[in-house]
């Protein structure tokens, strides 16, 4: 296991720790979390000098993700400061963690989570209300037309706010992956027909979440994460 994770550096190493706390459930981490998890990761490389197997090194895994260093998890947007000491992992680095995973399996393909989010995505850039709203902005008009968009299948308490999120984080990931390529659009997913979707497309279906999320706010609860200035 360890000869595995050795191909990886301690930054990406730091990526995989927090999304194994967000897999388990943690949204937001502390810094001491994140130590922890790195350190039950690879006890050698994070493990408190003269004592690695016992104690981690807080130390080792803070100036990966604090200063000026291009490989700066928070500098990539791959984790934003949410308060102090206190981290959350971004569509973007959960997209970049599923990679380092097949890496970290010896199977790439199983990490192309590229392909997996044009895959997430383009049902919803390609959506006819899309569509209908670019030439009728007061559309939709009725919330069935909108849960029909996100998903949502039942009457249940919640169930729009959280497909309205899910929603949300694959079209902001998707956004940030062609940020960080400097690419103009999402290339194919994992079927050759898939088309490519261009960044124009991806920023319209954010203003499109936008515009459900106000007009249909007694459905869709508002989470204070989106109400941030985006990045």
């Amino acid at each position: 296991m360890i000869g595995t994770e050795r191909r990886l550096t301690a930054v990406q190493m730091i990526l995989l720790a927090a999304d194994d706390l967000v897999a388990n459930g943690a949204d937001e981490f502390s810094e001491f979390d994140l130590t922890v998890a790195v350190w039950n990761r690879d006890k050698q490389r994070f493990g408190l000098r003269g004592y690695a197997s016992i104690y981690p090194d807080h130390k080792r895994v803070m100036m990966e993700i604090m200063g000026n260093k291009a490989s700066n998890p928070i500098l990539l947007n791959f984790m934003v400061r949410t308060r102090p000491n206190h981290y959350r992992l971004t569509p973007l680095g959960r997209v970049e963690a599923g990679r380092l995973r097949g890496v970290e399996s010896g199977d790439p393909q199983k990490g192309n989570s590229m392909k997996e989010l044009h895959d997430s995505v383009v049902p919803f850039a390609a959506h006819p209300l899309l569509a209908r709203w670019r030439d009728e902005p007061s559309e939709p008009e009725r919330w069935r037309d909108a849960a029909n968009f996100l998903g949502v299948k039942t009457d249940k308490p919640g169930e729009g706010s959280e497909r309205f999120m899910n929603v949300h984080t694959i079209c902001r990931a998707a956004i940030d992956w062609c940020l960080a390529q400097n690419m103009h659009a999402l290339p194919q997913g994992t079927q050759r027909i898939s088309p490519t979707i261009p960044m124009q497309d991806l920023l319209s279906l954010q203003d499109f979440l936008g515009a459900l999320r106000y007009r249909f706010s007694e459905h869709i609860d508002i989470d204070p994460a989106i109400k941030r200035k985006p990045r």
